[in-house]
């Protein structure tokens, strides 16, 4: 994977690198959600906390989206 400053884009060696990096953000990204809050969290609390979350991490979560608009929908897990 390589960042092209001039047109601000991350640019893949193969397909193989696409879908293993949407791979490894979503199972981040659902790791990191999974130990916000508490069982012991009200609805309302776990409502904020998931807000706060995903204001946090909005670039990752954004990142994740954007890939996932151009991936074959077959492919995705």
């Amino acid at each position: 994977m390589k960042y092209i400053s001039k047109t601000k884009t991350l640019e893949f060696s193969s397909d193989e690198n696409v879908f293993k990096f949407h791979d490894q953000l979503t199972e981040l990204m659902r790791f990191a959600m999974s130990n916000v809050g508490s069982g012991e969290s009200s609805e309302a609390e776990a409502l904020e906390l998931t807000r706060e979350f995903f204001e946090r991490y909005s670039a990752l979560s954004d990142a994740l989206s954007s890939l996932r608009a151009h991936l074959p929908r077959g492919e995705v897990i």
